[in-house]
């Protein structure tokens, strides 16, 4: 069972219910794009969900082609690291990214029910393989005992050094009272990572250390190997797991 984001233009809302039955047949959870009107903050309900789904079905349409709140959807899974399913009911003018998710074109088909028998197996596999990656990651911090630490800061102050991840080895000076990461760009650290959300912790300078506290990621945040609930004080030599990819190490370098 996976929750499934779909996005559709309001024109396609009898297509969508559709979809959306076709999913629950198969024993998925299919949440149904919200369509905002007059509302400044419609993108934040809309990325949680996004968020939370493991996957997002769009209906590319005219009318989806030319919507902004589908635009975003899809374009904001991407980022995420969402797989994206993108079934094609008619022609319509596509942004050249499109061309790189999972397509399923309804026009190759003569028999309808033989296009949905091929969407919701491919779905299937597609989202089997993805469940299979996942359990093959191995939690980085319960094996501490091989990472290379030969990489130290040596100037005095407070320093993320990152032992696992896309950015081996570099360090990250903490100069801020407050220290935000994540994937987006408009973090103080950013980490290119889909495992890493868009917003993902924050760091806030308390008396001598800094508490680390989870932004409700989407794959959580580790300190020593406990899931943080809460802010959480943070001492030198600490290990912080960011999902099952990033690992952290918080390291102080004291002056003379």
């Amino acid at each position: 069972m996976k929750n499934v984001y779909l996005a559709y233009a309001p024109e396609d809302e009898e297509r969508a219910e559709e979809v959306r039955r076709i999913l629950l047949a198969q024993g998925h959870r299919p949440w149904i794009d919200p369509q905002p009107v007059g509302e400044a903050e419609w993108h934040v309900s809309m990325e949680a969900a996004i968020q939370a789904a493991e996957a997002l079905v769009v209906l590319l349409t005219p009318a989806a082609a030319t919507s902004t709140t589908v635009t975003y959807a899809w374009a904001f899974a991407l980022g995420a690291g969402k797989p994206v399913f993108a079934l094609i009911t008619e022609t319509a003018p596509e942004h050249p990214r499109l061309q790189l998710v999972h397509r399923y074109d309804l026009r190759a088909f003569s028999d309808e029910n033989h296009f949905w028998d091929h969407f919701v197996g491919d779905f299937k596999r597609e989202m089997d393989r993805q469940d299979v990656e996942r359990k093959s990651v191995a939690r980085p911090i319960e094996d501490t005992a091989e990472i290379d630490k030969s990489v130290m800061p040596t100037e005095p102050g407070y320093w993320l050094v990152m032992r696992r991840g896309p950015l081996l080895n570099q360090l990250f000076r903490l100069e801020r009272e407050v220290v935000n990461l994540g994937r987006d760009l408009a973090n103080d650290i950013v980490i290119r990572d889909t495992q890493v959300s868009r917003y993902h912790l924050r760091l806030t300078l308390r008396v001598q250390d800094y508490q680390l506290e989870d932004l409700g990621s989407s794959n959580g945040t580790r300190v020593n190997g406990a899931q943080i609930g809460g802010p959480t004080g943070l001492n030198d030599g600490d290990f912080i797991a960011i999902g099952d990819t990033v690992l952290l190490t918080y390291d102080l370098v004291y002056q003379d």
